[in-house]
């Protein structure tokens, strides 16, 4: 009895041995497949029937689009994206980005003195007393600002491109007859999205997981070894072309407002009187030029990029 029990397990542990030969002939660093791991771990959690692994399923995916989409936890994640991407490399995206925007909507002469209001501005914000200044500034000289208008007869808008490039439609400046204040506001609204970097961060948020993959396998061959930020700015190169006619959301808006007031302050600096000065709270009075061109319907091409005009005025009373 016991020799045919001892034979027995012979003739087993062979059979035990290709098994977990088997096992240990899948390649290094793959992952089983959700068929696998998928119910052990429904088994862990006591979930048995296939009914109760999908309804575990579709808990999970609610879960985590709730936190995607009414959290700040997706900004967070795009944030830190960004926070490895060189300024420089903004500087060539924005360069890419306008000549797409420039086939479309050609420069035209700058008539209305975007060009000596913007470089004004920048000019204000390095000079501004330390004390006052925006942590948003620190940088600002590490832009190739650039700024110009371009002809688009139907289209009232600005556009704002990676890098320090700013360009407003001949359209706009002609139907709202801006004053130098509210232009500089306006100027000033641009340049904070540039600071802040949204259009990248739109572009990124739309295809986050892409993007973070992409940039950790990225090869080019050229026999550089690029770092993960310089892989994510050379992924962005390929939204270039529709950069500047991405939406910004009401947030982008008004971190855009509080830039614009920083800069426009900057001309009040301490100390110094700015050969030109422009009152922040031209900001307020060119939302509400806006807002009245739009026939406070909030239809126009401007909120379609820069929504939430009215909202915005009303945060500018409460606040200044």
């Amino acid at each position: 009895m016991r020799r045919r029990t001892h034979e027995a397990n012979n003739q087993r542990r062979p059979n035990a041995r290709r098994t977990n030969n088997s096992y240990n002939e899948r390649p290094s660093g793959s992952i089983p497949a959700a068929s696998i791991w998928l119910p052990l771990l429904t088994q862990r959690l006591g979930i048995k029937t296939k009914r109760q692994q999908e309804v575990f399923l579709v808990a999970c995916l609610a879960i985590l689009l709730s936190v995607w989409f009414l959290t700040p936890f997706s900004d967070y994640c795009t944030k830190l994206i960004l926070w490895t991407v060189p300024v420089q490399s903004d500087v060539t995206l924005g360069r890419e980005a306008l000549t797409s925007l420039e086939h479309k909507y050609p420069p035209v002469a700058d008539r209305w003195g975007v060009k000596n209001i913007g470089l004004e501005l920048v000019k204000s914000s390095i000079m501004s007393d330390s004390t006052n200044k925006n942590d948003l500034f620190d940088n600002i000289q590490q832009y190739k600002w650039d700024f110009g208008v371009v002809h688009a007869p139907q289209l009232v808008n600005a556009f704002a491109l990676p890098g320090g490039i700013v360009r407003v439609t001949d359209a706009l400046l002609k139907n709202l007859a801006l004053t130098n204040d509210e232009l500089a506001a306006l100027i000033g609204h641009e340049m904070g999205h540039v600071l802040h970097r949204h259009s990248q961060k739109r572009a990124v948020k739309n295809r986050l997981l892409s993007t973070i993959w992409e940039a950790f396998v990225y090869e080019d061959n050229d026999g550089y070894d690029e770092s993960f930020g310089e892989a994510v700015a050379e992924g962005l190169w390929k939204s270039a072309s529709y950069l500047g006619e991405l939406s910004f959301s009401r947030t982008d808006e008004y971190q855009a407002d509080d830039a614009a007031w920083d800069l426009l302050a900057s001309t009040y600096s301490f100390g110094r009187s700015s050969a030109r000065q422009y009152h922040p709270k031209s900001v307020r009075r060119l939302l509400r030029k806006l807002w009245e061109y739009q026939g406070g319907t909030g239809s126009t091409s401007w909120e379609s990029t820069h929504p939430g005009t009215k909202d915005r005025i009303g945060a500018l009373e409460e606040k200044w």
